[in-house]
């Protein structure tokens, strides 16, 4: 039986990331698209806001019912949640496309690619197919979990302390640890379909027999990495904003507030820290899919079978 190294596993998004920079970069603005869209949409909003285009008292209880559901207010709100809407979908398209580019990334190993491993094609269907039934086959399992634990709970409850808690507690972490386990089979499946070139249902899941608690491992390891790497950007990020805010004291609130609200008659210095920013922030977010979507196809690349040639070989040809 094939076997894998949880630690290779783990290492495999940085080395990544470290062969593959300006991709990581470029995943990441593919990534920041959605929300970038929705902060154009906000922006004639807000604008309206601080030019008084838009009546508070239009939105306080008791006011005309009329004005809030016909009055421009509402019509510009409404412009914004379509905007949201339609920003989530690209959000869901954009996941996609970057899940998929970082499978290849990883199974091509060290050859190149021109546009980045994007592609729109038949595998992108793939992955989305077994995505959508993913999601639902895990909601199902959670709900069919729910009701099981009610029922166990309501039983429980007949019995005196601290028996029942200790049953209620030991359910509550069964139940958690049983979706994480069926979540780290569950994740071989998309780069399998990649890998095999079709719907990878049972490939993906045959690979990840005997070797549940690998991959648990694995998710855990994952879990403390992002952990970590978020702890480092947050310490980052409030460094870069203390250099910004010229010296503003953090322990003097109206300070920071004056701070804060200046800042719209700065749009030079707010469209500099939005530049200054948007470079580490697509890293970030290309190198967080990574984290989660790279070790995985690793996983993937280690247990399949050698003498059967990848779908991501012949797509870079």
């Amino acid at each position: 039986m094939k076997r894998f190294s949880i630690m290779d596993a783990a290492v495999e998004p940085f080395r990544l990331v470290g062969r593959r920079p300006l991709a990581t970069v470029i995943w990441g603005l593919v990534m920041l698209a959605p929300s970038l869209l929705v902060i154009g949409a906000m922006i004639p909003l807000l604008g309206g806001i601080f030019a008084g285009g838009l009546d508070p008292a239009a939105f306080e209880p008791g006011a005309d019912p009329e004005e809030m559901l016909f009055g421009e207010d509402m019509a510009a709100m409404m412009q914004f949640q379509i905007w949201s809407n339609l920003a989530q979908l690209l959000g869901l398209l954009s996941l996609l496309l970057v899940t998929t580019a970082i499978i290849r990334g990883v199974l091509a190993g060290r050859k190149g690619d021109g546009a980045f491993f994007l592609r729109v094609g038949m595998a992108e269907l793939q992955v989305a197919v077994v995505g959508v039934a993913i999601f639902i086959g895990v909601i199902f399992l959670a709900i069919l979990a729910s009701l099981l634990a009610v029922g166990i709970g309501f039983a429980a409850w007949q019995l005196g302390d601290p028996w029942r808690w200790l049953l209620i507690v030991a359910l509550g972490v069964s139940v958690v640890l049983g979706l994480m386990l069926l979540w780290g089979r569950l994740s071989l499946l998309a780069p399998a379909c990649i890998h095999y070139g079709t719907f990878a249902f049972e490939e993906g899941w045959k690979l990840g027999r005997g070797k549940t608690w690998s991959l648990f491992g694995l998710g855990i390891i994952l879990f403390l990495i992002a952990i970590l790497v978020g702890i480092a950007f947050m310490i980052l990020f409030l460094i870069v904003m203390l250099a910004v805010s010229g010296g503003v004291s953090v322990t003097d609130p109206e300070a920071i507030e004056a701070w804060v609200e200046g800042l719209p008659q700065q749009p030079a210095m707010l469209v500099g820290m939005g530049l200054v920013l948007l470079i580490p922030m697509a890293w970030l977010q290309g190198f967080s899919q990574t984290l989660f979507t790279a070790p995985y196809a690793h996983v993937v690349r280690t247990l399949a079978t050698r003498d059967e040639a990848p779908a991501v070989t012949e797509e870079l040809h």
